[in-house]
């Protein structure tokens, strides 16, 4: 509405109402906002609706082509099967006539003769009899010893602390065996030692032994089996005193049959003591008797 009109139209209005011009213009101008507020807000609806309605076409369209591209194939028809033909029907068995058997004759009872005296067997002489005194051989074929085994005793010596100390002695050009100890055959710890650097030298390679070899005593003209379960070295020279009774413990008696070697070691120095424990070994073909010698 142009400014003239509008202010014709307020003259008008004023004459006819007789109100103010100014109070006239005043409401033209606020009927004029309401309008313009009132279009652009149908247009704003209009737009809004035109905007949802085409967000349903467009997700429409995308959950067709999604149904398209994902939709699980339809199954091959099936194929026509032939006909599977049944198996015969089998004739049922013909009976066999059963035959009755003759009767069986019972025989008469036979005459039981009074049974001799039995004949008493003789009981099998042990393959490893208990020894009734030392030992007095030993051969180890894995380090070549064949030696003869004599008994020997023990000697009180008096330490640098003024101690008294009982000590085994040790044999001359053979194998000492330690008086008291368990006998070949009979529970208990059968100990053997000997030198490895003087006066014979009969032990020189008892470190070289280890678990599986055999080791073979002769007492009372028998022969007894021994194998290597576990050989060691320990300290001696220097070691603690709990560490030195920890020693003695390996030559102490036992609750079972075995066969202990003590030597020292290395040869230069003997500050520790080669320990080679073996317990019985029987063979699955034994010697009769056990008599013989190697």
């Amino acid at each position: 509405m142009s400014e003239s009109r509008s202010k014709t139209f307020a003259l008008e209005l004023s004459a006819c109402s007789g109100w103010s011009p100014v109070y006239v213009q005043i409401e033209w101008n606020l009927m004029s906002r309401l309008e313009r507020w009132t279009y652009r807000l149908t247009r704003i609806v209009n737009l809004s609706t035109i905007l949802i309605i085409a967000g349903f076409i467009l997700l429409a369209l995308g959950g067709l082509t999604f149904y398209r591209q994902y939709r699980p194939a339809e199954p091959p028809p099936a194929l026509a099967q032939e006909p599977t033909a049944l198996p015969p029907t089998p004739l049922p068995p013909t009976p066999v006539p059963s035959v009755t058997p003759y009767p069986t004759h019972t025989p008469y009872p036979t005459y039981t003769p009074y049974p001799d005296e039995p004949t008493p067997t003789p009981s099998p002489t042990p393959i490893r009899p208990p020894a009734q005194h030392p030992p007095d051989r030993i051969v180890i074929p894995s380090i070549g010893v064949d030696s003869p085994v004599v008994e020997v005793g023990w000697s009180v010596i008096q330490g640098k602390d003024g101690k008294f100390t009982s000590v085994w002695d040790t044999a001359d050009y053979a194998v000492g065996y330690h008086k008291s100890s368990g006998l070949p055959g009979n529970i208990g710890n059968c100990v053997l030692s000997g030198h490895n650097n003087i006066k014979g030298e009969v032990f020189k390679n008892l470190s070289a032994v280890e678990p599986g070899d055999m080791i073979y005593l002769y007492a009372d003209g028998h022969e007894y089996q021994y194998k290597v379960e576990n050989a060691f070295i320990v300290k001696e020279v220097g070691a603690s005193e709990e560490q030195r009774r920890k020693n003695a413990q390996w030559i102490a008696p036992t609750s079972d049959e075995r066969l202990t070697l003590v030597s020292c070691w290395p040869y230069w120095t003997n500050t520790h003591r080669v320990i080679v424990i073996a317990k019985p070994y029987i063979p699955a073909t034994p010697t009769p008797g056990g008599l013989e010698y190697r």
